[in-house]
C-alpha cells in the first residue's frame, strides 16, 4: 500500500518536465528516447499514464499494491517490483540502469541520491491542490515530449475525447466522496484538490463535504459528520477486499446506520479506483459517475 505524507509534510516542489531534466548527469534526451526506453516510475501516476501511452515501465515502487489499484491496466509480467514508495529499493534501482526515475513532486526521498541513478522527473498531479484531471492532462502531454516517437499521442486525445464527452453529464445532487478506514469511527473524505471530486465535478455533480482538506484534498472525519446531510448520497471509493471488510463491519454500526444516506439506501460503490491515479483513472471513474448519476435516469 502506498502510503503518503500528512498536510504538514507536503512539499511545494517545482516540477522539472522536458529536456533539461535530461541534462542531467550528462545525459541527453536523444540517448533516453530511444525505440524502448527504460522509465522506472516511484510515482504511480506517472507509471499508469507511461502504461497508456504505450511505454511499459521496467520497474514502479509496490507494484502488487499498483496492480491492485489499477487492475484496468495490462499485466506487467516484466516489470521489477522496487519495494515500497516511501523506500524504494536503491540498489536494485541502480543496477537496472533506467534512461528516467519519476518521482512524486511532494516526495520526501532525496532527488540528489536519486540523481546520481538516473534524471529525475517530477510528476505534480497530486498535492499541489487546483484541478488533478487538468494537472493529469498536462503530466501526459509533457510525458509525450520527453519521450517522443511512440503511438501515445492518440491514446491521451481519446482519454481527452472520453472527458469532454462526459462534462456536466449526471444530475447535479450532492455527493459524499469516501474511502473507509480501518477504524469504523472514522472515513476519508475527499474534496477540492483530488482526482475523485474533479471527476466529480467534471460530471456536474456537487461536493457534499465543504470543509477544509488537506494538500492532497481529503480530510479524516468522524463518520458522525456525516449525519446532518439529510439529501446527500454517498460514493464509497472502492479499494477491493478493504472496502468489503470494512463494509461488512459497520452494518451493525449505529453511526453509520444513522447517517440518512445509508438509511435511504443512497449509497453507490465504485469500481476498484486509485485516487492518486492519472487520466485513464480519472476518465473511467468519471465514466462511472455518470452512469450512475445519469441526467436521464
Amino acid at each position: 500500500m502506498t502510503v503518503f505524507p500528512s498536510e504538514s509534510r507536503i512539499h511545494r516542489r517545482t516540477v522539472i518536465f522536458g529536456a533539461a531534466a535530461f541534462a542531467l548527469q550528462g545525459r541527453s534526451v536523444g540517448a533516453a528516447s530511444r525505440a524502448i526506453p527504460r522509465i522506472a516510475a516511484i510515482d504511480w501516476a506517472a507509471a499508469e499514464t507511461l502504461v497508456a501511452i504505450g511505454i511499459m515501465p521496467v520497474a514502479i515502487a509496490d507494484l502488487e499494491g499498483f496492480r491492485a489499484s489499477f487492475s484496468h491496466l495490462p499485466a506487467m509480467d516484466e516489470t521489477i517490483d522496487l519495494g515500497s514508495t516511501w523506500e524504494p529499493n536503491l540498489e536494485l534501482l541502480d543496477r537496472l540502469k533506467p534512461d528516467a526515475i519519476y518521482l512524486p513532486s511532494w516526495s520526501g526521498l532525496s532527488r540528489p541520491q536519486l540523481e546520481q541513478i538516473a534524471p529525475v522527473l517530477l510528476c505534480d498531479i497530486h498535492g499541489r491542490g487546483g484541478d488533478p484531471i487538468y494537472s493529469a492532462k498536462q503530466f501526459a502531454k509533457s510525458v509525450l515530449v520527453d519521450f517522443p516517437g511512440n503511438s501515445g499521442e492518440n491514446a491521451i486525445q481519446q482519454l481527452e475525447k472520453r472527458l469532454a464527452r462526459l462534462r456536466g453529464a449526471a444530475r447535479r445532487q450532492p455527493v459524499f466522496l469516501l474511502n473507509l478506514r480501518s477504524s469504523n469511527r472514522f472515513v476519508n473524505v475527499y474534496a477540492a484538490g483530488s482526482l475523485p471530486d474533479s471527476a466529480l465535478t467534471h460530471v456536474g455533480l456537487q461536493n457534499a463535504w465543504q470543509e477544509p482538506v488537506n494538500g492532497f484534498g481529503f480530510a479524516s472525519i468522524g463518520a458522525e459528520k456525516l449525519v446532518q446531510a439529510s439529501d446527500a448520497s454517498i460514493v464509497i471509493l472502492n479499494q477491493n477486499d478493504r472496502t468489503a471488510e470494512m463494509l461488512a463491519r459497520l452494518n451493525d454500526n449505529i453511526i453509520w446506520t444513522a447517517i440518512p444516506a445509508v438509511r435511504a439506501s443512497r449509497i453507490h460503490i465504485s469500481p476498484p479506483v486509485s485516487v492518486f491515479g492519472g487520466l485513464v483513472s480519472a476518465a473511467s471513474f468519471s465514466e462511472w459517475l455518470a452512469a450512475t448519476f445519469d441526467k436521464a435516469a
